[in-house]
């Protein structure tokens, strides 16, 4: 316990130096000696502005109602599987729903494993997470939805999702919007379905440098810009989308028989058809372009991924650790 202690401390500390000093610390359990136990308890006592750290534990968090402009940071996914993660693998999960209710405007998630997400309010942005499904309700302007691992999909519920990036991410089942949901941009995704559904249904749209691993063509794409996308499905190239792609060939470990992680299988394979296909020639999928998909969802602030910590000091000794660090990206 002294060792995840001191862990969380410097996990705030590193964090400090970056976020500034508007710091609040959320931890479930008691040795932490956290700000709050609770995410909503940290929402209710915080300002506009301020920076909340929900730090990785082995009991799941309660869902939370976020109703001011906040910044909420989880220590990534993954974190047993993946490299160079965080030295403490404990990672922050959070049940029920996170809702992004009115007066959210300007807020932003990352590095969480997340159930539900409500999206209620403008200037969202959901990043580097690790979550099942995002819901869009009332009328969304201005959404960021980018480098997440996605298990099921986006979806527009009520309302409209106008002026918005779906971008980067791992999305195991289909993004879904409304006939009065555009511009979108869809961009550099892994996009999988589900069944007999389609991968994408949008209106309006630019739908680039995507790879669409299922078999069922795009449908309800009306008045879209389909351009430099990879596809399992039958069909005929053009406008730099390619078809009939055997997507063993795209990824490192496809079927998952290599001893990948979950994310990491969906790097490109050397050679793959996927490199430089897009736009401008940049990869296709989510490794590719501006904002590449991160392993693991780590945010972007120095993490510490080694930690030598004996389990006790000396006065004239002092505490003798070995901490090893890397920088975020």
């Amino acid at each position: 316990m002294k060792k995840f202690f001191f862990l969380s401390m410097l996990f705030t500390l590193l964090s400090a130096m970056i976020y500034g000093q508007h710091l609040i610390r959320v931890n479930n359990e008691p040795a932490a000696d956290a700000d709050y136990t609770t995410i909503q308890a940290a929402n209710d006592n915080a300002s506009p502005g301020d920076t909340i750290y929900i730090e990785g534990s082995p009991s799941h968090y309660e869902g939370a109602t976020i109703d001011k402009k906040l910044t909420l940071i989880g220590p990534g996914y993954f974190l047993a599987d993946n490299d160079s993660t965080q030295a403490n693998a404990f990672e922050a999960r959070m049940e029920g729903v996170l809702d992004f209710a009115a007066g959210s405007m300007g807020s932003q998630v990352m590095g969480m494993i997340l159930n539900h997400v409500y999206i209620r309010d403008n200037e969202i942005v959901i990043s580097r997470c690790n979550l099942h499904i995002v819901y869009t309700y009332d009328d969304s302007n201005n959404i960021l939805i980018t480098q997440n691992y996605i298990d099921n999909n986006i979806q527009t519920i009520l309302g409209k999702l106008t002026n918005s990036i779906i971008s980067n991410n791992i999305i195991k089942s289909q993004i879904y919007t409304n006939s009065s949901s555009y511009p979108l941009q869809i961009t550099n995704n892994i996009v999988m379905g589900s069944g007999n559904n389609a991968p994408v249904s949008s209106y309006y749209s630019t739908i680039s440098n995507n790879i669409f691993t299922s078999s069922v063509d795009l449908v309800k794409n009306t008045g879209n810009s389909i351009i430099n996308n990879l596809y399992a499905c039958d069909g005929t190239d053009a406008n730099g989308n390619k078809y009939n792609i055997a997507m063993t060939s795209v990824f490192v470990d496809y079927n998952g028989n290599l001893g990948y992680s979950q994310d990491e299988k969906f790097k490109l394979r050397n050679e793959s058809p996927a490199i430089g296909a897009g736009v401008s020639g940049v990869d296709c999928g989510a490794f590719g372009g501006v904002s590449p998909y991160v392993l693991s969802g780590l945010p972007p602030l120095p993490h510490i991924y080694e930690a030598t910590i004996p389990g006790t000091a000396y006065s004239d000794e002092g505490l003798s650790c070995t901490i090893k660090i890397k920088s975020g990206k």
